[in-house]
């Protein structure tokens, strides 16, 4: 009787114990979890991208509900260095040396969005005011030109967000970055009397590399400048030149002047174009636009006057260059046989024959505004 009990307890022992996997089983399972895991990573991949692209979209309408509110009051957009100072010692060869390592000179001493920063968010004194020896930070001289007043600064980046003071009056910051879209951007190109050391805050995207900035400076005359004499356009591109002539920009380190991947705005080859300072110009302008239709199917004359001529879609604009850290990266957008497209501003069938609407195939996120 207990013989037969102990086969019995025996048995139901047997028969509770687990069955271990086979070995076919197990890699069934990898197998299967490996493939969920593939096809799970590009979905997750883009829900991130989707995600940085509407944060750094909002960041982009923050700035720009901040330059509406100091149009409002000052009756312009927000520079607290006159743009024709900024700009004025450029000359009107801008960057047309060399788009790998640009003259020092042909580089503004802040760009564009450093500049409204500061003219939003303060930081900054003119000899006028009454402050300004004990201010601190440093101070900024343009010498007088034919065509342009001189001009002194003082720049106290440890001053930003108490708001500026203009004509004799201090106000609250109109704009106050949030986290880490407010930051020094790694790599820009610096002009002459700046460098890494004294840099002034940038704007970021969520990606980490700095947002540009560009705003109209006179309501008449072509978009940007034109190719012969000293005529400057409704915009100036040369404001963005610090972050388009970078060789490793961002928080990627990104290349902007790569002849196969860089910049549009740095590696543009337009056909008719006199230089590459007008390529260049002539893509920025391309970009900023109205959309209308480009009819011609052959290289023309008239490609080039139409984009130089055209209507801007705001008074101003913001580019992030987006997931690739590249502003309008040439090889993001190529022609039928596959080459990446330099050329965005000829209408023929090989190059462009969208016209200003090619910028909707650039991940860059654009932001306008004041129109």
């Amino acid at each position: 009787m207990n013989e037969t009990a102990a086969i019995r307890r025996a048995s139901a022992r047997i028969r509770r114990s687990p069955r271990a996997f086979t070995l076919v089983e197990l890699l069934v399972v990898i197998g299967i979890i490996g493939l969920l895991v593939g096809l799970l990573l590009p979905a997750l991949g883009k829900v991130l991208a989707r995600s940085k692209a509407t944060a750094t979209q909002g960041t982009m309408e923050e700035f720009a509900k901040a330059c509406d509110a100091y149009f409002q009051e000052f009756n312009e957009y927000p520079a607290a260095v006159p743009e024709e100072v900024l700009y004025g010692a450029t000359g009107i060869s801008g960057d047309a040396s060399n788009p790998a390592a640009p003259a020092t000179s042909e580089l503004p001493r802040i760009t564009a969005a450093e500049n409204a920063l500061l003219a939003l968010m303060g930081g900054t004194r003119v000899p006028s005011d009454s402050d300004y020896l004990n201010y601190g930070g440093i101070e900024l001289t343009w010498a007088a030109t034919t065509s342009t007043p001189a001009f002194t600064i003082k720049i106290n980046t440890s001053k930003m967000g108490e708001g500026p003071f203009k004509n004799g009056r201090k106000y609250d910051a109109f704009y106050a970055p949030k986290g880490r879209e407010f930051g020094r951007a790694q790599g820009q190109a610096y002009g002459t009397g700046f460098n890494a050391d004294n840099d002034i805050p940038d704007l970021l995207d969520a990606w980490g590399a700095p947002i540009a900035f560009v705003k109209q400076q006179r309501s008449v005359g072509p978009l940007v400048r034109l190719a012969t004499g000293n005529t400057r356009g409704q915009f100036e591109r040369t404001g963005l030149l610090g972050y388009t002539c970078s060789v490793a920009l961002g928080d990627a380190a990104v290349d902007q002047t790569s002849n196969e991947a860089g910049s549009i705005l740095n590696v543009a080859t337009v056909s008719g174009a006199g230089n590459p300072r007008e390529s260049r110009d002539l893509s920025f302008a391309q970009l900023i636009r109205h959309a209308a239709l480009n009819s011609s199917t052959t290289v023309a004359a008239n490609d080039l006057d139409r984009v130089r001529w055209g209507n801007a879609r705001g008074k101003y604009f913001l580019f992030s260059p987006g997931p690739d850290g590249v502003y309008f990266g040439c090889n993001q957008v190529r022609t039928n046989t596959g080459t990446p497209l330099r050329d965005i501003v000829s209408s023929t069938m090989t190059a462009n024959p969208d016209g200003p609407k090619i910028i909707e195939k650039y991940d860059d996120v654009v932001t306008s505004g004041g129109s």
